[in-house]
């Protein structure tokens, strides 16, 4: 019964940190979205509420951009094709057609998707970001309570703070980080009780409990984050099993190790089986992105920089990107493991706990994580032997294992000195704590590191508030001496006290980062619609769009109003299309890498031949475009929406055709003088067609265009190849009366299939 009520508390206390934590969202209705860098920072949204904001509408944090410029708009499309039962879904608004349900990062398959077939898309996803919130609180609690059997208060510390740790906060929006990693710490509760059980009907429940719980947290939607709890999770259970393994006495040992690991494989195994639907063709487009095949630009700022390991002390010592005086190392989201000073306290004081197994293996994946993090020559190792795979990952994202160490060590120290707080090892960790807030306030002083003096006055200011809860907590730890003096060990009350003062600090010191650092909008700015947007709307599709300017409708945003668009915004395309990309806006037959987008295209050479062959109908520019070929339509304060003359259809009947097998080329060809755009194909593999001029009467018209359904009507006078300006993919399948037909690439990138003589149907499928 006292278990219970002990639980009860903690889920009451948790809802309470995250009620307080949002309330502008309960009380205002605001919604914890960045949807004011939208329409403060970009066009056509800026003109939309020109009249209102003449100056632009201010912002909260411009760093925080991605959750409407990838993660919403994906999810919308994802939520859309699940309602219309179209599990293998295609996006075609982005990089002129790309996957989405194997796009890991759309979160296609998560069970909390649920949220959006009940409730408005805006609500469905302010609930997600609050649960990821109080989900990450209870399983924390959970595990720090059950698995490392820690009292109430040092589990619900430990709970705390892993809720409103500088990861969770900076990566609180998107939706999909944060969403993967809440479910880390029940993982490694059910593979204790995996461990732990004696009974094979428990260790099957706790086997099937922990594939399930993998494959939700693999569907979660961040494939880096999922890959490091993995490592953490199989690092654990082989430590959780050789410690219980090691109590076996003689030839038990062995044995005993064998036959708790063979329940881990097993779930391993579920798990692997639960989501091979996915990560098998996952891994397949893994072959044909452009990241994965070239290492990641070691640039400033890909490691932590040893200067920001001051932020776990002082989060804004450089500053924060919310106040518009952030002066650190690019950026801020991706440096900030901030725990809170009390809580920083605690892990120096579990150093001096009794459970030194624990200790030591939490200290050593803080410890591991942080050489793995910082350009310290381990951590250089897969980018300079270009390992597969690994050398594409951003290692700033170990943050995510580090905090969580740093949270579970917190609640080890906690616990300790609620039990055994001896004066000694406190006035130890507050000297070092001491310490280094003395360091920090004497290299601002003297300015050995020669700041300048603008953002010296910002270090200084931003030191202080961190000082004063360092001061608040000595009071505290001051008051523990003097209890203890003259109350000794008699009253444990007054330590549950101090205690619950610790954890006040705490969540004050959090709440204050957080508000900080996380934009609350009001609902009328969650992707408004303007006037020029609501022209495309009404347009007949298919056809795509470009923007002249980047400030003009950012990669992916024109996807959540269903507009195609030839640029996009995504760590993982498809390494042919950058290439494509590249020779385009290069302006010439050039496709050495490396390419400098960097995750981002937004294509703006209209003068290139390759332009036509993509299928834009209209361009948007802050300027006008004197290019005879564009006709102006409209305009909406300074944004200008131009039409295309030269426009080609989306599909039609190539007249010559030509095999060429080289990239280079290929390339090469399509700017050739004389090649005819419409009219001319290279393809890259035999195929027997005779070139002829078409006659009048062939045709191919398209009867039917959905996302991933396309129906197109053919006449010809002879066996013709025909053209389709979708981009090409393997799970492409096309149809011509309802038999299969091969397809093939055809001027690089797009989609060609030969068609018989005579009046067919040309079905294009992505299945």
């Amino acid at each position: 019964m006292k278990k219970k009520i002990y639980t009860l508390m903690s889920v009451f206390f948790i809802l309470l940190f995250t009620g307080i934590f949002f309330h502008r969202t309960l009380l205002s209705g605001k919604l914890p979205i960045p949807s004011d860098t939208l329409v403060g920072m970009y066009h056509p949204w800026l003109d939309y509420i020109a009249k209102e904001y003449p100056a632009g509408m201010p912002f909260k944090n411009f760093l925080i951009t991605d959750p409407i410029r990838q993660q919403i708009p994906w999810r919308k499309l994802t939520i859309e094709a699940v309602k219309n039962k179209n599990f293998r879904a295609w996006n075609p608004f982005s990089f002129s057609g790309t996957p989405l349900s194997t796009n890991i990062q759309t979160g296609f398959y998560y069970p909390l998707n649920i949220l959006f077939f009940f409730l408005p898309f805006s609500v469905a996803w302010t609930v997600l970001v609050i649960l990821q919130v109080i989900l990450s609180g209870i399983f924390m609690y959970l595990f720090l309570k059950k698995s490392m059997q820690l009292s109430f208060l040092a589990s619900l510390f430990g709970a705390l703070c892993f809720m409103f740790c500088g990861f969770s906060i900076a990566w609180l929006t998107w939706g999909t980080i944060v969403q993967t990693l809440l479910w880390l710490p029940l993982i490694l509760l059910l593979s204790d009780r995996l461990v732990s059980e004696e009974k094979v009907k428990s260790k099957i429940v706790c086997m099937i409990g922990m594939g399930l719980v993998l494959a939700v947290q693999y569907f979660a939607g961040h494939s880096q984050v999922f890959l490091y709890s993995c490592i953490l999770l199989c690092v654990y259970i082989l430590y959780r099993i050789f410690s219980i393994s090691v109590l076996m006495i003689g030839a038990s040992f062995i044995p005993e190790m064998m036959r708790k690991s063979v329940f881990f494989a097993g779930s391993l195994v579920l798990f692997a089986l639960l989501t091979a639907f996915h990560w098998i063709p996952f891994l397949s487009d893994l072959s044909n992105i452009s990241r994965l095949q070239n290492s990641a630009a070691v640039t400033e700022g890909f490691f932590i920089p040893y200067q920001h390991l001051v932020q776990f002390i002082i989060p804004d010592f450089f500053g924060n990107p919310a106040t518009l005086n952030y002066w650190g190392v690019w950026n801020y989201g991706e440096f900030i493991g901030y725990i809170s000073v009390v809580g920083l306290f605690f892990v120096f004081y579990s150093i001096f706990s009794k459970q030194k197994s624990r200790i030591v293996f939490w200290f050593s994946v803080v410890i591991i994580g942080f050489v793995c993090a910082l350009p310290t020559r381990v951590a250089l190792i897969p980018y300079t032997l270009h390992i597969p795979f690994f050398s594409a990952l951003q290692p700033t994202r170990l943050l995510s294992i580090i905090d969580f160490g740093l949270c579970i060590l917190a609640a080890l120290g906690l616990n300790e000195w609620l039990d055994n707080g001896r004066k000694k090892y406190s006035f130890i960790t507050l000297l070092v704590m001491g310490g280094i807030f003395s360091y920090i306030w004497y290299i601002t002083k003297v300015n050995i590191y020669s700041i300048t003096a603008e953002n010296l006055l910002v270090t200084q200011r931003n030191i202080i508030f961190p000082t004063i809860i360092f001061g608040l907590m000595s009071a505290v730890v001051a008051v523990r001496f003097v209890t203890e003096y003259f109350l000794g060990r008699r009253y444990r009350y007054a330590q549950i006290f101090l205690v619950i003062c610790m954890t006040g600090i705490t969540f004050f010191d959090l709440m204050r980062f957080g508000w900080k650092f996380t934009p609350f909008t009001d609902r009328s700015l969650f992707f408004p619609k303007t006037e020029i947007i609501s022209f495309l709307e009404t347009k007949e599709k298919p056809f795509r769009i470009a923007s002249l300017d980047d400030r003009i409708m950012p990669p992916n945003v024109s996807s959540y109003y269903d507009i195609e668009s030839i640029g996009g915004y995504d760590p993982l395309y498809d390494s042919r299309y950058e290439a494509f990309i590249a020779a385009m806006e290069r302006g010439e037959p050039n496709i050495t890498p490396p390419y400098g987008f960097n995750r981002i295209m937004t294509p703006k050479n209209i003068s290139s031949p390759l332009f036509q062959l993509l299928g834009v109908r209209y361009i948007l520019s802050l300027t006008d475009v004197a290019d005879r070929r564009f006709t102006k339509l409209l305009q909406e304060g300074q944004t200008r929406l131009y039409d295309y003359n030269d426009i080609l259809p989306r599909a039609y009947l190539l007249e010559n055709i030509e095999i060429i097998y080289d990239e280079e080329t290929i390339i090469k060809a399509l700017y050739r003088p004389t090649f005819q755009i419409g009219k001319d194909g290279i393809v890259e593999e035999p195929v027997s067609i005779v070139s002829s001029p078409l006659l009048e009467g062939e045709s191919a018209v398209i009867t039917n265009y959905q996302n991933a359904v396309q129906d197109i009507a053919v006449k010809t006078e002879t066996e013709r190849i025909l053209f389709i300006g979708n981009i090409f993919h393997r799970n492409w399948k096309a149809y011509i009366d309802g038999k299969a037909v091969p397809i093939f690439r055809i001027n690089y990138v797009f989609i060609g299939t030969v068609v018989p003589k005579g009046e067919h149907t040309v079905q294009l499928r992505y299945e």
